[in-house]
């Protein structure tokens, strides 16, 4: 697969109708639209709100792979990848890449596992519960339906499709724009055939990206955690990878990420189908340095923050807008005094700028009129 045609095509088979934040109304809807398409769609069940959740599948091939996304409801980055990607596969359909794929593999979605708490823009669903972390109590009707198709489908392969939190490669200021992990299955983290597997497609999505984001590729934290859906997975011998979306500078609505996330999932869809995976080095995937957690939203740099009496002192300011893994206005402040050591989606010079220090509380929301009016816009939305 030419890896750089699909990057730079990418605007030709992107689906241009969601927004930012994806709720259930409007997957539904395009879902809909694709009723005459080769896609086989099917109500796999409901949630807790009674949303329907669609599982949709093409392809004839023995290979199954099941995708699933927004498991977490503020996290919609996957779910418009996925549909790109299935605009790829009908609108290339008579290319060598797409009939491989689709004659050698069976593709199953199940887009927004959380269409509740995408409703709410929240992580959690309607009972409050965190889906991905119960793989094991199964309390929810989302994770019983997730557990089901697991049982109903036999994939070989699962996807387990996220956002994550603005990170860092390692220690580095550098932006984590993509995170995989190859979850592990006991406490051990030990091998076998399944989570091998799963380290050679991680190892694809990592040598292909390495082309596009060779500093900003990281290796999620791989620690045990028997409630989670990926580790669950694999646990039952599904070869499961996660990929994570990340940031970029300038890239406040994540379509460069979401781009980034619809080819890595081709790529690793073309080389299973192929079996060029099997042949991947497992230290391309191996030798990830992991996400850091040495970056904020704004950094305001040299602030000069005065005190009663005339007294003052310059520091760096750090301003978040996250809650979870989604964006909330006003963001707040989060750290003050010396930030050399961290990067920042947007850095700006405020060495000119005086700022009382009421107006700087940790933990509390910026004041954006009185910012404002030194010059300084807070965005309404950081990404």
């Amino acid at each position: 697969m030419n890896h750089q045609q699909l990057f730079y095509s990418y605007d030709e088979w992107k689906v241009n109708k969601f927004s930012t934040y994806v709720i259930h109304s409007e997957i539904e809807e395009h879902i809909h639209s694709l009723k005459e398409s080769e896609i086989k769609i099917e109500e796999a069940g409901i949630s807790f709100e009674d949303r329907t959740m669609y599982l949709l599948s093409i392809g004839n091939g023995k290979r199954k792979i099941f995708c699933w996304t927004q498991m977490h409801g503020d996290e919609s980055t996957a779910t418009k990848a996925i549909f790109d990607v299935l605009n790829f596969l009908l609108t290339n359909r008579n290319t060598s890449e797409a009939e491989k794929i689709l004659s050698e593999c069976t593709l199953y979605f199940l887009p927004m596992v959380n269409p509740d708490g995408a409703e709410c823009k929240q992580r959690r669903n309607a009972q409050n519960i965190d889906i991905n972390r119960d793989a094991q109590a199964c309390v929810s009707y989302e994770a019983r339906l997730l557990h089901g198709l697991r049982l109903k489908l036999r994939p070989e392969f699962g996807f387990n499709l996220h956002d994550q939190e603005l990170s860092t490669i390692s220690s580095t200021k550098e932006i984590t724009a993509l995170a995989l992990l190859a979850p592990a299955f006991d406490e051990a983290k030990s091998e076998n055939e399944t989570r091998t597997k799963a380290k050679h497609v991680a190892a694809v999505i990592s040598e292909t990206m390495k082309q596009f984001i060779p500093n900003n590729l990281a290796r999620y934290n791989d620690d045990f955690e028997p409630r989670a859906f990926g580790d669950s997975m694999q646990y039952f011998g599904v070869s499961t990878i996660l990929l994570e979306a990340g940031h970029r500078k300038n890239d406040f609505e994540k379509k460069n990420i979401r781009k980034l996330y619809a080819v890595s999932l081709l790529s690793a869809y073309y080389a299973i189908a192929t079996n060029e995976f099997s042949s991947s080095k497992i230290s391309s995937y191996e030798q990830l340095p992991f996400n850091g957690k040495k970056a904020y939203d704004v950094i305001l740099r040299n602030a000069i923050i005065q005190f009663p009496e005339e007294k003052m002192f310059t520091a760096d300011i750090g301003i978040s807008y996250q809650v979870d893994t989604h964006c909330e206005f006003p963001p707040k402040i989060v750290d003050i005094g010396d930030l050399s050591t961290f990067a920042a989606l947007r850095e700006i010079n405020a060495s000119e700028i005086v700022i009382p220090r009421e107006k700087i509380v940790l933990g509390k929301n910026i004041d954006v009129d009185f910012f404002q009016s030194k010059g300084i816009e807070f965005l309404k939305t950081a990404w």
